[in-house]
């Protein structure tokens, strides 16, 4: 579906040609350019949180970790917006575009789940389990090579390199026991991972063209470690973190 966006996108693009620019066909993308751009974001992240007995007096039963552990379904992912500027490099060699290009910007995506479960090691009074996750991340760097192919004003591309971000992971445990069990943690990191994508362009005079664009990001997985401070339950939370950039923009070339 997101290779459909992009080249839907793409062509869209060349539907803002006027009829007089088809004429420019010694149209030459070699130098320097800045521009902006904006669009849409979703997640494609996917998050689980692994629960073992802790080191306290009275640690989690095992019954009550077969159901925590249990495989739920995977909740739907954010959807945002995105949007940031770039800047760039091309050198035209026949109809060959070759380029690096990098870009910075807000990429609003995350993805969070609360479950409440009921424990089976004690029947009465009923006790239940809390279980929340979330991870999010809130701007993308990338520093990527092109590829493209060019007919006059016209060009398509792909392009594939380095993305970074930082991202935030949250849980926390609950329960309603009599003294109760209780826990979360909070943590970031400054992923790297790897971008890559399809696109087109169009350039309407020598020095401003337009874009549009589909790029995947992929940061790999987070994964930390944490306990109750009573030491009832240890968790592992591990969030693997993808998202997919759907964006229009603007070149200024030098």
């Amino acid at each position: 579906m997101s290779l459909k966006l992009a080249l839907t996108a793409a062509g869209c693009i060349s539907l803002l040609a006027p009829a007089s620019a088809l004429a420019q066909e010694d149209y030459d993308w070699t130098g320097f350019y800045v521009g902006g751009n904006l669009g849409a974001s979703w997640g494609d992240t996917s998050m689980k949180t692994r629960i073992e007995p802790g080191r306290g007096a009275a640690p989690i039963d095992p019954r009550d970790i077969a159901v925590l552990n249990a495989p739920i379904a995977e909740d739907s992912n954010d959807t945002g917006f995105t949007g940031g500027v770039q800047g760039g490099l091309n050198y035209q060699t026949g109809s060959w575009v070759f380029g690096l290009e990098t870009d910075v910007g807000w990429m609003d995506i995350g993805q969070s789940r609360s479950n409440s479960i009921i424990l089976p090691s004690v029947l009465n009074p009923p006790i239940t389990a809390t279980l929340s996750q979330e991870v999010s991340t809130d701007w993308v760097w990338t520093l990527r090579p092109r590829i493209g192919w060019a007919s006059g004003p016209y060009m398509i591309y792909g392009t594939a390199g380095l993305a970074v971000s930082n991202i935030e992971v949250k849980a926390s445990y609950t329960d309603n026991r009599a003294l109760g069990n209780t826990g979360s943690f909070t943590d970031d990191d400054t992923k790297t991972g790897w971008a890559a994508g399809l696109g087109g362009a169009y350039a309407f005079s020598d020095n401003v063209s337009v874009r549009g664009e589909w790029i995947y990001t992929d940061f790999g997985e987070v994964r930390a470690t944490w306990v109750t401070p009573n030491g009832y339950a240890a968790f592992t939370t591990e969030s693997d973190t993808r998202a997919n950039l759907l964006r229009i923009g603007m070149d200024y070339k030098f």
